[in-house]
């Protein structure tokens, strides 16, 4: 799997300008990192497998203090082999990445703030 990086304008959380944040998404973690503070929230994979029960849609409604993001980006399923869209899911408590092809998805739990 090929790393990502993918940036989301979004007030920061730590340094209150609304800047890009830049995403880097790697087969065992993920980080969100403020482009004008530097501060850079981690998260570690917890579960792989199908997504049957639509777990971004529901997640999504979710009200936590900070807005959830949505994104998407193409690349090759780590499962199916394709090049799909994948979705992407960026909460308070984890990262979610599903393969709209094949429903494979990745959870990220959120584990420290740097």
């Amino acid at each position: 799997m090929d790393n990502w990086e993918l940036k989301y304008l979004s007030k920061c959380f730590n340094c209150g300008k609304t800047v890009d944040q830049i995403i880097e998404i790697y087969p065992n973690q993920t980080t969100v990192k403020c482009s004008n503070c530097g501060i850079t929230r981690y998260y570690i994979i917890r579960k792989v497998y199908i997504d049957d029960e639509n777990i971004i849609e529901k997640e999504l409604c979710r009200k936590g203090k900070y807005d959830n993001w949505k994104l998407n980006y193409k690349a090759t399923c780590l499962n199916c082999r394709k090049n799909a869209i994948q979705d992407i899911l960026i909460t308070e408590y984890g990262i979610y990445i599903r393969c709209r092809n094949c429903g494979f998805t990745r959870f990220y739990q959120f584990h420290m703030v740097a």
